[in-house]
C-alpha cells in the first residue's frame, strides 16, 4: 500500500516555509524594533541578494559583466578581477560602516590593538575573502558568499543616506513607512532596470559527493508512515523518472517504543533536576554526556528497526516528502539564528544592541555608541536577507523581481504575530509558515493562491487574544 501525503506532510513543508520567512524577518524585526524603521523594503533586499548572486553563478547574464564572461559559466581575468575587487571592498566596506577610518583600524574590536595591525588583519581578511570568490566562481557557494558580502556592505547605505536623515527630523512612524515604500520601489525598479523584467534560474550542480556515493539536494525523498497493531513502521522510498526505489524499510513494536522513550525520560530527568546524583559533575558535563546518550539510544533503536518489511494493512498510514534541500535550508536558518542568538545574548554589541532597543536616549547618556549599533543592526539584516532571497530562489527554482516582495506580507505577519522583536518574529514566522500549508491542507478545495490570505486569518486570530503579539511584554 502507498499512503499519500496528509497533515505531518504539511507541517514539513510549514517548517521550510517558515525557514525563510524567519531568515527575512529576523532582519525585519532587528531594524524595526531598534532603528524604528517598518522597513518596507526588505522584501527587495532579499530580491537583491538573489540578484547579486547572479554576477558570480552566472556572471554572462548580467549586463556589463557578460563582456567580461567568455563562456555560460567562465568568467576572464578581467572579470575575476571586477569579482575580487567587489568582494575585498565589500568586505572593507561593511568594516568601515562600524565606526570610519578608525573602524578600520580596529577600533570596533573591543580590545587595544596596534592599528597598524588592525588594518592589515582587516586587508589581508578582504583579500582571503576576495580569492575564495574568484577561485569558486561559478559555485553556488561562491555566489552565497559574494551576496552576503555585498548586501553586508550596501544594506547599511540606507541607513547612513536615507532613514538617518529622516530620523533626525523627529519625523512620525507614518512618514518613516512612507519613505520605506519608496525605497522599496527604488531597489526593485533599479533592480529590473539592469537585469530586466524575464525570469532568471540558477546553474547549480545539485549531485554531491555522499559517503562515497552521490547525493541529488533536489531529488524527492518519500518517508511512508504505517501505524498497526503490532507497532510502527516506515519506509524510506526515491522516486526518479516515474519509477519509485526503496531504500529503507524499519518497523518497531509498540514495546519497543515504551522502553526507548521510557529511557529517553530517564535520561532527561538525570541531565534536568538538579537534586538527581548526576548534577554533582556539573551542569554541562551533565547536559554534554545526556546528549551523548540520547544519540547512542536513537542511533541504536534506529538501526535495531531496519530490515523491517511493508505492512499489507494499517490502521492509519501518512506520506512525508521531503529533500536534502530542505533539509538544508531548516538546518541553515537554525545555524543562523543560534549565531544571533549568542551575539544577542553573550557579546557585547548584543548588550549594547538590547539597550538601545529599550531606550536610546539612555544608551547614548550612558556611552553606547548607538550609530555603531545602529549600523551593526542594518549590516545583520542585510546578511539574513542575501542568505534568505538565495535560498528563496534556490528553492523556487527561479528569481523573479517579485521574488522578495511576494514574501514581505508574510514576513510583516511573523513580526507582527511575535510582538515586534527578534526571538517573537523567529517564532512567530514558524506560526506563519505552518499556517499557510497546514491551512491549505485542512481547507478543502484551497489552492495555494489563498496561502497568504489564511496566515493573516491565524494573525487576526492570535491579535485578538493577545494584542501584543506571542511574546509580546515578555
Amino acid at each position: 500500500m502507498a499512503p499519500e501525503t496528509g497533515l505531518l506532510n504539511a507541517v514539513m513543508t510549514g517548517v521550510v516555509t517558515g525557514s525563510i520567512v524567519a531568515l527575512g524577518a529576523t532582519g525585519l524585526a532587528l531594524v524595526y524594533d531598534i532603528a524604528e524603521v517598518p522597513n518596507f523594503a526588505h522584501g527587495d533586499l532579499l530580491t537583491l541578494g538573489a540578484y547579486a548572486a547572479l554576477l558570480v553563478n552566472k556572471p554572462n547574464t548580467v549586463p556589463g559583466l557578460e563582456l567580461l564572461a567568455p563562456g555560460a559559466q567562465q568568467i576572464s581575468i578581467a572579470g575575476s578581477g571586477v569579482l575580487f575587487a567587489l568582494s575585498a571592498v565589500g568586505v572593507l566596506g561593511t568594516i568601515y560602516h562600524l565606526g570610519g577610518r578608525d573602524a578600520l583600524y580596529g577600533h570596533w574590536w573591543g580590545i587595544d590593538v596596534s592599528e597598524r595591525l588592525a588594518l592589515t588583519v582587516h586587508i589581508v581578511v578582504a583579500g582571503v575573502i576576495g580569492a575564495i570568490v574568484v577561485l569558486g566562481t561559478p559555485s553556488f557557494g561562491a555566489a552565497l558568499l559574494f551576496s552576503v558580502v555585498l548586501l553586508g556592505a550596501t544594506v547599511p547605505l540606507l541607513e547612513s543616506f536615507i532613514f538617518r536623515k529622516f530620523r533626525e527630523k523627529n519625523i512620525e512612524l507614518a512618514l518613516m513607512l512612507v519613505v520605506s515604500l519608496a525605497v522599496a520601489f527604488i531597489v526593485r525598479f533599479g533592480i529590473q532596470t539592469i537585469f530586466g523584467g524575464s525570469i532568471r534560474f540558477y546553474s547549480v550542480e545539485t549531485s554531491v559527493p555522499f559517503l562515497g556515493g552521490e547525493v541529488d539536494l533536489t531529488l524527492a525523498k518519500f518517508f511512508d508512515f504505517f501505524i498497526t497493531s503490532e507497532g510502527l513502521f516506515f519506509t524510506l522510498q526515491e522516486t526518479r523518472g516515474g519509477t519509485s526505489q526503496q531504500l529503507l524499510a524499519a518497523s518497531y513494536g509498540w514495546i519497543e517504543l515504551g522502553v526507548i522513550l521510557l529511557s529517553l525520560i530517564t535520561v532527561a530527568y538525570v541531565a534536568l533536576d538538579r537534586r538527581s546524583p548526576a548534577a554533582i559533575i556539573g551542569p554541562r558535563l551533565t547536559a554534554a554526556l545526556s546528549s551523548i546518550v540520547i544519540v547512542i539510544i536513537g542511533a541504536t533503536a534506529f538501526w535495531g528497526g531496519a530490515n523491517g518489511t511493508v505492512p499489507e494493512t494499517a490502521f492509519a498510514a501518512t506520506r512525508i516528502r521531503i529533500s536534502p534541500l530542505r533539509v538544508g535550508i531548516i538546518l541553515l536558518a537554525i545555524a543562523m539564528m543560534g549565531g544571533l542568538h549568542y551575539i544577542l545574548q553573550a557579546t557585547t554589541l548584543g548588550k549594547t544592541m538590547r539597550a538601545t532597543s529599550d531606550n536610546r536616549e539612555l544608551a547614548l547618556v550612558r556611552g553606547i555608541n548607538t550609530r555603531r549599533v545602529m549600523m551593526s543592526v542594518w549590516i545583520i539584516a542585510g546578511l539574513f536577507a542575501a542568505v534568505g532571497g538565495i535560498m528563496l530562489g534556490f528553492l523556487f527554482s527561479s528569481i523573479t523581481i517579485n521574488l522578495g516582495f511576494n514574501l514581505l506580507l508574510p514576513m510583516f505577519a511573523g513580526v507582527i504575530l511575535g510582538g515586534i522583536s527578534v526571538y517573537g518574529a523567529i517564532l512567530g514566522s514558524y506560526v506563519v509558515g505552518l499556517a499557510m500549508e497546514i491551512g491549505i491542507f485542512a481547507i478543502p478545495g484551497l489552492s495555494a493562491t489563498y496561502r497568504i490570505p489564511v496566515a493573516f486569518v491565524v494573525l487576526l486570530a492570535v491579535l485578538l487574544l493577545k494584542p501584543e503579539g506571542i511574546v509580546g511584554g515578555s
